[in-house]
């Protein structure tokens, strides 16, 4: 069957296989905006009562009703349809992965507090070994919009956040727990998952445009000043790849702007390496630069591999599983045995092992590729681009929680499988976003809901 003519109507997009359609019923479009906005009050609540020190029961409460929120919206976006594919079955054992993990995990000291972040700690809490039911969601083009919308009002979070927070932001002292931890929280809940929209420049308005440009100027200001190298590492590879996807697309007579940039860049490079220039002279570099090379992790990684069993590597630990490491976070955790670390690879093998980060690649990996060199059309490569970059900001830091940048991943990866949308054409693409190009939602419910 023809997915789209030239003369494309409602009939010629309405894709009914494997849950993916252009444009959805009005349920669909009630329960994703319901979750969207529940995860933006997650991550708003959970950041704030870490970081505000303030009013911390009232971001709490906020968090707890945004998580009865998604709970329901759930109730109208999981679809258990008998629809078989790949995404649908290597997900499901996922799942149940995520299932035994919880099932065997340490809860020996058990508290009120400890059930507490069980619950609702985004970071390390069980909740996170919920996402794989997001393999059951629908996946369109409505579903982009929506994830776009969220993702911009994330930024405004972040932009008002952290001028509320500015002196916290602004310390001096590089070490500063507080100050290194808010940057952290607000980078990773409110700013990082700015990068799609930076990939998909050509299809967002001019005011998100101005948005994006914006944060990722604030958050590279952000990460230099505070000395955060996997920050300042992921901005940069998001934005070349951003502005590489931009360069490719635009008309020729905006490639001179670019080839500027990258000459000035490369330029600016030759010039550091060469003439050692000392950034060191200028104050507001010094924190990167004292810091640059500075191991911060072989102590805690080599505590990690001396405590690892063969079972451990394979089956992982379960739960809140943990490794004898004296010295450091010793007064968090309880007889130097700490129960994360920060490289989430490692991070996934001890709860999970082997075989939880392996089964994580069999979805994320044919993604990719599906995305890449399978799609017609450039918005679900960006969305292949944006799995790769997560994949590899697994190392440099703990991505694996709850938030909206997580969501996004596996949103992604729904996308990159979903056929129907990787045969859509760029020029329906553009219409649909560019154009406001819209078409009445069918207000009859789907078979296969």
């Amino acid at each position: 069957m023809k997915l789209i003519s030239e003369n494309y109507t409602i009939e010629d997009v309405q894709v009914g296989k494997i849950g993916s359609y252009i444009f959805p019923t009005n349920s669909y479009a009630f329960y994703i905006s319901l979750f969207f906005l529940s995860m933006i009050g997650l991550s708003f609540g959970y950041v704030m009562a870490l970081t505000t020190f303030s009013y911390t029961f009232a971001f709490q409460g906020i968090e707890l009703l945004s998580y009865i929120v998604l709970v329901f919206s759930f109730t109208g976006l999981v679809s258990a349809s008998s629809d078989i594919s790949y995404f649908r079955i290597v997900g499901l054992i996922f799942l149940l992965w995520q299932l035994v993990i919880l099932i065997r995990g340490d809860y020996s000291d058990m508290n009120y507090f400890l059930f507490k972040q069980l619950l609702f700690d985004l970071n390390y809490g069980g909740i996170i070994y919920m996402i794989p039911f997001l393999i059951f969601f629908k996946f369109n083009l409505y579903l982009i919009k929506k994830l776009f919308d969220a993702i911009a009002i994330l930024g405004v979070i972040f932009v008002i956040s952290s001028l509320f927070n500015f002196a916290v932001l602004s310390s001096g002292d590089v070490r500063d727990p507080v100050s290194v931890m808010t940057a952290e929280m607000y980078f990773k809940y409110f700013a990082i998952c700015i990068g799609i929209l930076a990939l998909n420049f050509n299809l967002i308005s001019n005011k998100y445009k101005f948005l994006v440009v914006f944060l990722l100027l604030a958050i590279v200001v952000m990460a230099i000043f505070r000395a955060r190298r996997g920050m300042l590492f992921m901005t940069s590879l998001i934005s070349f790849f951003a502005i590489l996807n931009y360069f490719i697309n635009s008309k020729k007579k905006f490639h001179i702007i670019f080839y500027i940039t990258y000459c000035l860049i490369g330029i600016f490079l030759i010039l550091f390496y060469t003439l050692d220039l000392n950034f060191k002279n200028v104050a507001f570099f010094n924190n990167i630069t004292e810091r640059g090379l500075e191991d911060t992790r072989s102590y805690v990684e080599n505590c990690f591999y001396a405590d690892m069993t063969t079972d451990d590597w394979i089956f992982g630990k379960g739960y809140n599983g943990g490794y004898e490491c004296s010295g450091i976070d010793d007064e968090i955790f309880k007889g130097g045995v700490r129960r994360v670390i920060e490289t989430d690879y490692l991070q996934l093998i001890l709860s999970g092992g082997i075989i939880n980060l392996l089964l994580l690649f069999c979805i994320m990996i044919p993604a990719i590729v599906l995305g890449l060199f399978y799609s017609n059309n450039n918005l679900i490569k960006t969305f292949a681009i944006w799995i790769f970059c997560w994949m590899l900001f697994l190392y440099p830091s703990n991505m694996y929680s709850i938030n909206i940048y997580h969501v996004s991943i596996w949103f992604s990866a729904g996308l990159c499988y979903s056929r129907p949308l990787r045969l859509l054409h760029n020029s329906f693409i553009n219409d649909y976003f560019v154009t406001e190009f819209t078409l009445k939602s069918n207000n009859k419910e789907e078979e296969n809901v």
